[in-house]
């Protein structure tokens, strides 16, 4: 060390340039510049962190470049080095004086080395995210104009010109440290901070990234900041990184929040519309690749919320496709977007609280959707699939009701939303396929084809399909001349056999008017009256339920009953003589059938 370093002490945390512009000051130069020139080195140079300049005032002064080095900070057009830490033109301010007004007056106080030229400026009022004194919680002064050139870094040569300092005291807001300055200090003292993904990034990546998003958090994502005052840039600063620091993935949920947020309102899809100002920045307002990471992420979370794909720009060409909304599959597969909206809502695809949403706003992943869409526009109306399948109009019903194909979305059981059925060509060639699988031979003559089949055998269409499906006829042809169903082919013998039913040992009206005698009107009327009871029993050849009359309640019957006309035939007279010599004999008849008196046996007997 010489005189020089003994006049000025140089302290902890001081700028370089602090350091000469007091020196000069002390000595009586004007400004720092002369003082440097004289001397050998150039005052710019000591300010932007010259390697030159800095060894040749540490000679002047007698000390060490390493001495100085915790106040040198390397500058060029666009960035500056500060403690290790990357700080962009736009995060600093180093044109105009900026000072704690109170630690400039405690330095006169406190610190050593030629009184009036003790205060000194600090590193940490050259970062503007560092907004305030944490020793004396008030915000930091800044100068209203630029300085001349020849001032610009002269510290010492600006403070004198304010004059006195203690005039300022009484425009002194008090203001309490944000999280996000604590952070910053952290870093440029190269401390071990809590936010290790921030710690990857650029200081002033980070600094720009927790301000954006912190202000978007209380101002909206299209915030303006010409209506943000410092208090307010400072709690802006703090939720952003309050928000941050546990690490990119709350940045990706919070990105997820804003798409959450954009589907909830009616603006147009694009980066701008969901992430605001965030986006503005990254994609417009800077080229720098160290931002790139965080395109990266927004890139991604954009790619899994929004249906984006080749053709689409997301800071830079879109190449893949994640997701698909109704709107931009109708676009690519060639299906109108309501249509498809509804088949969706109706496959279950889609929740039916989303159906109300425009059909931009509508999403499935794009390999789902792409596979549905494509089923969509290949699928076949009613009459076409009937035709596809060979089958008539009460076939075709029939399948459908029990299951055999299925709608692609439409009026089945539990749609929705009501829309013309439609049917995937390939569940059809499945039905088909099933059928063909059940063919034993080649040759179909003499064999019947499944209408003709229903008719000889009395059997329904549906137990035809399932004995097929069951695989165990042994004689199924296909016709090639016929379509689909039509040219199936089949034992009707075969079919008859396996789908009879079990005979049910009951006469039936027809055989109880021969066995009685009786004609059928009065059968009819024996058994709607009670007299004859009776039950529903299954016909077993053609299997619908009719009216029989089981052999013991006939049995009891005629054993109980006859009627006036069977007891004349026995005794071969005619009815009315019949009838008077009961009424003589006091015989009268216990009920009337259709007009036809029935006796009991047991009083006719005694005549």
């Amino acid at each position: 060390m010489n005189r020089l370093s003994e006049i000025i002490n140089f302290n902890a945390g001081e700028t370089v340039a602090s350091y000469c512009s007091r020196l000069a000051a002390a000595c009586g130069y004007r400004h720092a510049r002369s003082f440097g020139a004289d001397l050998g080195f150039r005052f710019q140079g000591l300010a932007v962190g010259c390697n030159d300049d800095i060894d040749k005032f540490g000679s002047v002064v007698g000390v060490p470049t390493s001495f100085l080095t915790p106040g040198i900070i390397s500058s060029d057009k666009r960035f500056s080095l500060v403690a290790g830490q990357l700080l962009s033109r736009a995060s600093m301010q180093r044109q105009r004086l900026r000072f704690c007004p109170y630690c400039v007056l405690g330095d006169e106080c406190q610190k050593g080395g030629r009184r009036g030229f003790r205060s000194f400026g600090r590193v940490d009022w050259l970062v503007k995210s560092i907004r305030c004194c944490e020793d004396h919680r008030v915000q930091l002064m800044t100068c209203d104009k630029d300085p001349p050139p020849v001032f610009i870094h002269d510290f010492a040569a600006n403070l004198a010109q304010l004059g006195d300092v203690r005039r300022m005291l009484s425009d002194v807001e008090f203001m309490k440290p944000d999280s996000l300055q604590r952070y910053v200090k952290e870093r440029l003292r190269g401390k071990q901070t809590e936010a290790a993904w921030l710690d990857s990034l650029p200081l002033y990546v980070a600094v720009r990234l927790c301000e954006t998003v912190g202000t978007a958090e209380r101002h909206g994502t299209h915030f303006h900041t010409s209506n943000i005052n410092e208090h307010e840039w400072s709690a802006c600063a703090g939720a952003g990184y309050d928000l941050l620091r546990g690490g990119e993935q709350d940045f990706r949920d919070y990105l997820r929040r804003q798409v959450r947020c954009f589907y909830g309102k009616l603006s147009d899809m694009g980066g701008r519309s969901i992430f605001g100002r965030l986006y503005e920045r990254l994609a417009h307002e800077t080229d720098d690749k160290a931002f790139d990471p965080i395109r990266q992420i927004m890139r991604d979370v954009a790619l899994d919320s929004l249906p984006l794909g080749p053709g689409d720009e997301f800071f830079g060409p879109v190449s893949e496709r994640r997701l698909h909304s109704v709107q931009s599959a109708s676009i690519e597969f060639g299906v109108h977007p309501k249509r498809l909206q509804k088949l969706l809502v109706n496959a279950g695809l889609v929740p039916t609280e989303d159906k109300a949403r425009t059909s931009e706003r509508i999403l499935l992943d794009a390999d789902a959707m792409a596979k549905f869409a494509v089923e969509a526009k290949m699928s076949l109306d009613v009459p076409d699939a009937k035709s596809h399948l060979g089958a008539g109009r009460i076939q075709f019903e029939i399948l459908v009701k029990h299951g055999y194909i299925e709608t692609h979305g439409g009026d089945r059981a539990g749609a929705e939303i009501a829309v013309d059925r439609r049917f995937s060509p390939s569940d059809l060639d499945g039905f088909l396929n099933r059928l063909r699988s059940a063919v034993t031979q080649v040759d179909h003559h003499g064999l019947s084809d499944i209408r003709d089949v229903m008719t000889r055998a009395g059997c329904t269409f549906v137990e035809v399909i399932e004995l097929v499906f069951g695989g165990t006829l042994a004689t199924v042809a296909w016709s090639a001349d016929q379509i689909g169903i039509a040219a199936l082919r089949l034992d009707s013998d075969e079919i008859k056999s396996r789908t009879v039913g079990e005979a049910h040992g009951c006469h039936s009206l027809r055989q109880v008017e021969k066995l009685i005698p009786a004609s059928s009107s009065i059968v009819r009327a024996l058994v709607e009256g009670g007299q004859l009871p009776s039950v529903k029993r299954r016909n077993p050849i053609k299997r619908n339920m009719q009216t029989v009359i089981e052999p013991h309640s006939l049995e009891a019957f005629m054993r109980d009953y006859l009627s006036l006309g069977n007891l004349a035939t026995s005794r071969r007279t005619r009815t009315w003589n019949l009838k008077r010599d009961l009424e003589n004999a006091g015989i009268m008849p216990i009920f009337v059938a259709a007009e036809t008196p029935f006796y009991r046996r047991s009083d006719v007997d005694r005549l």
